[in-house]
């Protein structure tokens, strides 16, 4: 995404499955991401030349495991290192991910809110207490809810545990995010974290890397990762077997709502575009309504996208199905 002319592309590759706004996101070291934002704002006029972009998402550096990213993108919370990343993005930070056990976590969760930046959950190991705080501080979302949590440990014998996540399941502060791919997360808590939260608490997302939309079968990535993508659509490392993301755009987790989970055309659409625009501010996206930005997609009765309208300019038609 940071190459030369990637950031455009990514649009237009998102385009063609239905997608009307994005915020591209870093998982990289701050002095990589620092190089990378400021190469993709030079390369496409501020964002002017990517409408669909309203910005960027940081899921790390401030994060205390990194899942299916490296030791070498993780770094300690500093003012410096967040004055440093805010200011090269020019202000384009929307959600900015952290592990509020970190040491400094609740100044900067503080500091980011006050920019109006939404601060998330990520890949943690913190108490319910921690996030208590966190979530006094200002933090709102959680990412990829489940995954890179840490299970419940059993301190009573004969006693069930609770654990963060069930604390979470209960927390009207916070809104979640599912990798609805079927995968990342069982169906069945899929189905009770949507009956605890409601549909206004839950967006359902992708957390697919640069494997997204390639069909079944070993690939090697562009960042040179050996990956094999299943036919569920889950992304495995070849070298040790572990989940490396998904392999499913925002069109199939829109379908998997409806085919997998159940919901209907409307409560999909507030799955995976509404309650998204509702946890950035976004007052004029999310839904159609007289005054509403004019991003609207087409679809045939396979769910397939015939045509993307964005701020009411087509952005992509197209006379085949995709998968």
């Amino acid at each position: 995404m940071a190459e030369e002319g990637d950031l455009v592309r990514f649009a237009e590759i998102e385009a063609s499955f239905g997608v009307t706004a994005c915020l591209p996101t870093f998982f990289s070291s701050p002095e990589r991401t620092i190089a990378n934002l400021k190469r993709a704002l030079e390369k496409t006029d501020d964002l002017k030349k990517c409408p669909s972009v309203l910005g960027f998402r940081l899921e790390a550096p401030y994060i205390s495991k990194t899942g299916a990213g490296h030791l070498e993108d993780l770094a300690p919370i500093s003012p410096e290192t967040t004055c440093a990343l805010y200011e090269v993005s020019q202000g384009k930070i929307r959600i900015w991910d952290v592990s509020p056990e970190k040491e400094n976590a609740i100044e900067f969760i503080e500091f980011a809110t006050s920019k109006g930046i939404v601060t998330s959950l990520a890949h943690t190991s913190a108490t319910v207490e921690e996030v208590k705080r966190a979530i006094e501080a200002g933090l709102s979302l959680v990412t990829h809810f489940y995954d890179t949590f840490d299970l419940p440990v059993e301190t009573d014998p004969g006693v069930y545990p609770a654990g963060l996540t069930d604390y979470i399941q209960i927390e009207d502060r916070l809104t979640v995010e599912i990798v609805a791919d079927g995968v990342h997360v069982h169906p069945h808590l899929v189905e009770k974290t949507l009956r605890c939260k409601g549909l206004d608490r839950v967006i359902f997302v992708t957390d697919s890397q640069l494997g997204a939309g390639y069909p079944p079968g070993i690939h090697t990535l562009p960042n040179g990762e050996r990956v094999e993508i299943t036919p569920d659509r889950g992304a495995r490392r070849l070298s040790n077997g572990e989940l490396f993301g998904s392999a499913i755009t925002q069109l199939q987790s829109f379908r998997n709502a409806i085919n997998l989970f159940g919901r209907t055309i409307p409560e999909a659409s507030r799955l995976c575009s509404r309650t998204p625009a509702k946890v950035l501010g976004l007052s004029g996206k999310g839904y159609l309504a007289e005054g509403m930005d004019a991003d609207i997609i087409v679809l045939d009765k396979d769910l397939n996208v015939r045509h993307t309208i964005i701020g009411g300019r087509i952005a992509y038609s197209c006379c085949r199905s995709q998968a």
